[in-house]
């Protein structure tokens, strides 16, 4: 299993405590720790990000239909985060340096809309996730990785988007790359709550991709408590198989094993215990 080389979403990978909800500026930031605490990084200018809401707040009575408004949002907001692509990056990365991929951008994104009472849905594919905001005048897609086109609000415009995402074609693969070809075929909504789980698995992925076992396992435990779906069922699956093939020392890779096969029963039940109900 050691010759694969995973795709994440990062894009792999939600969005909304439900379409229309909303928690103001204070629940903004307690998302933005959370986010941040998750790969251990520190926010070096912890006060810009509401310095930038507060800004985006000066603005919002000048604009008299919402769409306006989240078209100024999603450009301002790209403008001043969203400069730098790249696949593998964490939300810290996002706040400090600019740089992004579509599971930060998209987070970032429904924590503003989120905090502007505009209610949105986060919806994950196998390998790229984007949400979608509803507003009086209608719908909108946003795309964090398209600065120039990724405000999409007309209605057959949206559904060409959303055909092209759940094709679960990679976005952006590198030719010199393996990647995996994931045996499911997501389109989920997916809370803020799990965007943290997602944010667990893409780190999992990560280290995963570098042989790093020990914070694979870690990242991925830290996963299932937040979030459940095929994605983290099979992965888990190909870290245990990697762990059986391996050459670690007999005892290492029956705790190992332990641990992996502890956290997929974690999922299983929590997978069958929802379907129940």
């Amino acid at each position: 299993m050691r010759g694969f080389v995973l795709f994440f979403f990062v894009p792999v990978l939600a969005l909304a405590q439900g379409p229309g909800a909303a928690s103001g500026k204070k629940d903004v930031m307690h998302y933005v720790k959370l986010y941040s605490a998750a790969d251990q990084q520190v926010i070096t200018s912890p006060a810009e990000l509401p310095a930038f809401i507060d800004k985006l707040e000066s603005k919002r009575d000048n604009f008299k239909r919402d769409k306006s408004f989240v078209s100024y949002l999603f450009t301002k907001t790209h403008q001043k985060y969203l400069r730098h692509y790249t696949s593998y990056c964490s939300f810290s990365d996002l706040l400090n340096e600019g740089t992004y991929n579509c599971l930060t951008g998209t987070a970032l994104y429904a924590l503003l809309l989120d905090h502007f009472n505009i209610a949105y849905r986060i919806i994950e594919t196998n390998y790229h996730i984007f949400l979608i905001a509803e507003t009086k005048e209608g719908s909108i897609l946003l795309e964090a990785t398209d600065p120039a086109n990724g405000f999409v609000e007309n209605d057959t415009e949206i559904q060409k988007r959303i055909a092209t995402y759940r094709a679960n074609i990679l976005q952006r693969p590198v030719a010199s790359k393996h990647y995996y070809n994931f045996n499911f075929d997501l389109y989920n909504e997916v809370t803020l709550d799990q965007v943290l789980g997602l944010l667990y698995y893409n780190y999992a992925i990560v280290t995963y991709n570098k042989q790093e076992l020990v914070p694979t396992i870690s990242y991925l435990d830290k996963t299932v408590t937040l979030y459940h779906s095929a994605r983290v069922e099979e992965f888990s699956r190909i870290v245990l198989l990697s762990v059986l093939e391996s050459n670690l020392d007999n005892t290492v890779k029956e705790n190992y094993v332990r641990k992996l096969q502890a956290i997929r029963k974690r999922q299983v039940d929590v997978v069958a215990h929802a379907s129940v109900h």
